[in-house]
């Protein structure tokens, strides 16, 4: 606790205004990417998986033949080998690159899910009506037409496009404090 009232006072991992502007802008396109990467990321990590799995098999199932033939004088331990290269984090070329792909989704999903945590938080400090005016014309991107009818029918209230910009206005003060 100390520490944090700590980094609060030296004004540290402030967003700035144009970060929140960015957050509140982009919100519809990262819930939709963090919904595809989420599929992605569950798929990758599905065939990451199945490749190892095969991988182990292929690496045990090359174990000797019973053919009655004479053999070479080497002994093979397909088994051990298998576990040495295990133990060395030895990882196939092609599986590597399907885990680095999966790590840099991972880490979009992260960034984008942050984001998106961002908003709902500030939503909260809103009243109705800030909030309303916030998620029709900065969250939907709807004209300000939109939201003076909107608002009209949701409320009763006729505002004109100035009075719901000051309503608007008002609430991103809110929230850049809360984002400070």
């Amino acid at each position: 606790m100390a520490a944090m009232d700590e980094r609060v006072r030296r004004k540290e991992n402030r967003m700035q205004p144009g970060e929140v502007d960015y957050c509140l802008e982009h919100y519809r396109e990262n819930v939709a990417r963090c919904d595809f990467l989420k599929t992605e990321i569950e798929n990758l990590q599905r065939m990451i998986r199945e490749l190892k799995s095969m991988e182990i098999e292929n690496s045990i199932s090359v174990t000797q033949k019973w053919t009655g033939m004479p053999h070479g004088s080497d002994v093979a331990d397909p088994t051990g080998i298998l576990a040495q290269r295990v133990a060395d984090g030895d990882t196939p070329g092609y599986l590597r690159e399907i885990e680095n792909e999966l790590a840099q989704k991972q880490a979009e999903y992260w960034g984008r899910s942050n984001m998106i945590a961002y908003v709902n938080a500030w939503r909260l400090v809103l009243g109705e009506r800030e909030r309303f005016v916030v998620k029709m014309q900065c969250l939907e991107g709807a004209s300000w037409r939109t939201v003076t009818a909107g608002f009209q029918e949701r409320f009763g209230d006729i505002y004109s496009t100035q009075g719901l910009r000051k309503i608007r206005q008002r609430a991103f003060g809110k929230i850049y404090e809360i984002a400070k």
